[in-house]
């Protein structure tokens, strides 16, 4: 199915609602980082003119509205230069386009930004500020992703892999954002991160499975084998409603 690629990147995620704090821009500054680490550094890097081009697959399921979709698309974003954010941090821009295929120019650009603080790399996504990666890095820590942002509850982000092989890279890290999975739900978010390269790869999936329920019209239990229940059946073949999104580098360019 093809799509127009910016109504597919504009469609709301089911739950996954970034929220947080604007950054207003008042001009330009410095051309390095602060507070840089070389592991920093290495694991993310920042460099004016650094570009990533990613492949986007997403699935799309509502199955009350009968729908099923499969989106394709690219994803670009280039480090533009260093402008000054409202509390006088360091900021580089980045500018973020779309397309759905390499035989199409790039879309409208959309305005994010990152930088170094101490001990961590931030990204702001749609003025939405997340803690992308803690230093130093250590198997098994945690910290708050969504410090910036004003939730009841922490996001903890963990590094379950580091210095990890994927998708040709000798060395990645995978950072898990989300791993909440039962009969009823699964949620899992991660990014994987590699040397000298920055994010290579992210998943998604925000699902609500099929439960078999007498008193609903609108359980979707039809499309389930006749001769299973639904609770031995595995989340994933048994969607309801929701998402999974994933994205891979295609090039880098340093």
């Amino acid at each position: 199915m093809k799509i127009n690629a910016m109504n597919a990147f504009t469609r709301p995620l089911v739950r996954f609602i970034w929220l947080g704090v604007s950054i207003s821009l008042i001009g330009s500054c410095s051309n390095e980082s602060e507070s840089g680490t070389p592991e920093a550094g290495n694991w993310y890097p920042i460099r004016v003119g650094a570009t990533w081009i990613y492949q986007v697959d997403s699935i799309w399921i509502d199955c009350v509205a009968g729908r099923n979709d499969t989106f394709r698309y690219q994803v670009r974003e280039r480090m533009d230069g260093w402008i000054s954010g409202a509390g006088g941090d360091s900021l580089m821009k980045i500018t973020r386009q779309i397309r759905n295929d390499s035989s199409q120019n790039w879309g409208i650009p959309r305005i994010w930004h990152t930088r170094l603080a101490p001990g961590k790399a931030i990204k702001t996504e749609e003025n939405n500020s997340f803690i992308k990666l803690v230093f130093p890095m250590k198997i098994g820590l945690s910290w708050d992703g969504w410090a910036f942002i004003p939730e009841p509850a922490p996001e903890l982000f963990k590094y379950a892999e580091i210095d990890s092989p994927f998708l040709g890279f000798d060395s990645t890290a995978l950072v898990i954002q989300r791993n909440n999975e039962n009969l009823l739900e699964k949620q899992y978010f991660a990014e994987r991160y590699a040397r000298n390269t920055g994010l290579i790869y992210a998943y998604r999936c925000d699902v609500i499975g099929i439960v078999t329920n007498p008193d609903d019209p609108n359980d979707c239990s039809a499309l389930l084998p006749p001769d299973q229940p639904w609770s031995v059946i595995p989340i994933l073949k048994r969607v309801k409603f929701g998402y999974q999104y994933e994205q891979k580098l295609l090039e880098y360019i340093p």
